[in-house]
């Protein structure tokens, strides 16, 4: 149900899919930065995502319309993960750390009836803003023009492909979990 709800919305905002498209890149690392996640415990980016298959999504909790649809996608996910050969782990990193405590991720994430591995992040805004423009998330715009991807990754940081959106990003975003977790170490 989740995944063809995805797959509507996808379609239904054109904004979401105008710039659709994969990128793949090797990774000399992931960038590390100190979070908090929507429990209130502190950690580094870096052991949040742990050393695993990640799926990283970006959102805020006052955002109108897109960030619906990428819990959405990784909600696709939890959903699968029973289909996937290692364990994978889910991530929400905020866009908005000024605004969005531990108390308003926790909302969020009670609110799509989350797995409570599946970590929503924030922190101090001088430690994530570098953090996202790191990643690709903020290119220091408005956060009502951010655009709508996933990275997909290993923990080690050797393999991380983001994908942007088009209909079809629920299956791709399985895919190549797939992929790295077949292939996995």
């Amino acid at each position: 149900m989740i995944r063809h709800l995805a797959l509507i919305l996808a379609t239904a905002l054109p904004a979401a899919a105008q710039s659709p498209g994969i990128v793949t890149q090797s990774a000399t690392g992931l960038p590390d930065a100190p979070v908090i996640d929507q429990f209130g415990n502190r950690t580094r980016f870096r052991d949040a995502v742990g050393d695993q298959i990640f799926v990283l999504n970006f959102t805020y909790t006052r955002c109108p319309e897109l960030c619906g649809m990428a819990d959405l996608y990784l909600t696709d996910i939890d959903e699968r993960r029973d289909e996937l050969d290692r364990p994978v782990r889910l991530v929400t990193l905020t866009l908005d750390p000024a605004r969005d405590r531990p108390d308003d991720l926790l909302e969020r994430h009670r609110d799509f009836g989350s797995p409570r591995d599946w970590l929503r992040l924030t922190g101090e805004p001088s430690q994530i803003l570098p953090l996202l423009r790191r990643l690709g998330a903020w290119d220091g715009g408005p956060l009502e023009d951010h655009k709508l991807f996933v990275i997909v990754g290993d923990g080690q940081g050797r393999h991380m492909t983001r994908l942007e959106a088009d209909p079809w990003l629920p299956e791709r975003i399985f895919q190549i979990a797939s992929d790295l977790a077949q292939h996995a170490e």
